[in-house]
């Protein structure tokens, strides 16, 4: 399939990072406030190349997420994009704001009120629109972690759920659905794929695992929200890594 079709669809989707240990006990303990950091490193599909890594610092308030900061480096540890996300009432659509130094591209995404403000800019194209809400579950950007973390339950039960993800460069909502595809040795796989079967052929699916025990998001391998230096989309395996647990 042509890379810019791909690119257009999946501009933000590997966007919703992952879970921290330390979030998941957060979200039990009263008055818990927390900064959070982790990474992620993008491989080659074949794992022999290091494509590029993200640093991710996660604020958290009353074991809530309040804001997420993610620095994206080249494989030369050079800063070229940023990704600023804030949480409201409803952690699966948070406000974002993300930018690639390398070409002037910019992308974002702000609820007003039961609409969002959607836009994108780039050096020879840009677009803005209002858009209502979707068919089904709105997810936005990191905001896809909170929606897996609500549909747990359910996916561990081997149902498969959907939602509307946003996609800023085409100013709207694309539907997807989310299967369950494996548990073993504490790990459970899950696939993301378009919802229309009719249309399913038109973009690979996403590959995704979890640790049971505590939510964290292990590995994703598909189609990513970076570019290359030649403008083209990556697909990559990104590993993520987390702080270990202290005692006290």
């Amino acid at each position: 399939m042509n890379w810019l079709v791909k690119t257009l669809l999946f501009s933000s989707l590997v966007s919703f990072t992952a879970l921290s240990g330390a979030e998941t006990s957060s979200r039990s303990a009263a008055n818990f406030n927390d900064t959070i950091h982790y990474e992620g490193t993008a491989y080659s599909i074949d794992g022999e190349e290091i494509l590029y890594r993200e640093q991710h610092t996660l604020t958290m308030n009353d074991g809530q997420p309040v804001e997420r900061t993610t620095l994206y480096y080249d494989a030369d540890n050079t800063l070229f994009a940023e990704k600023n996300n804030r949480y409201g009432t409803q952690p699966a659509t948070p406000d974002f704001i993300l930018t690639d130094d390398r070409y002037g591209y910019s992308e974002s995404m702000e609820q007003d009120g039961k609409r969002w403000r959607v836009e994108y800019n780039e050096p020879k194209e840009s677009g803005k629109k209002t858009i209502p809400k979707p068919d089904y579950t709105p997810v936005i950007d990191a905001g896809f972690d909170e929606f897996v973390r609500a549909n747990w339950d359910k996916l561990l039960n081997d149902d498969t759920v959907n939602f509307s993800f946003a996609v800023p460069s085409r100013l709207e909502w694309i539907d997807f659905r989310l299967i369950p595809k494996s548990k073993k040795d504490g790990i459970l796989q899950v696939e993301m794929r378009l919802k229309s079967r009719l249309i399913s052929w038109l973009l690979d699916p996403v590959f995704l695992s979890y640790d049971i025990k505590s939510q964290r998001l292990l590995t994703y391998r598909g189609l990513t929200n970076i570019r290359s230096r030649e403008g083209e989309g990556i697909n990559a395996e990104i590993r993520y890594t987390y702080p270990q647990p202290t005692n006290n």
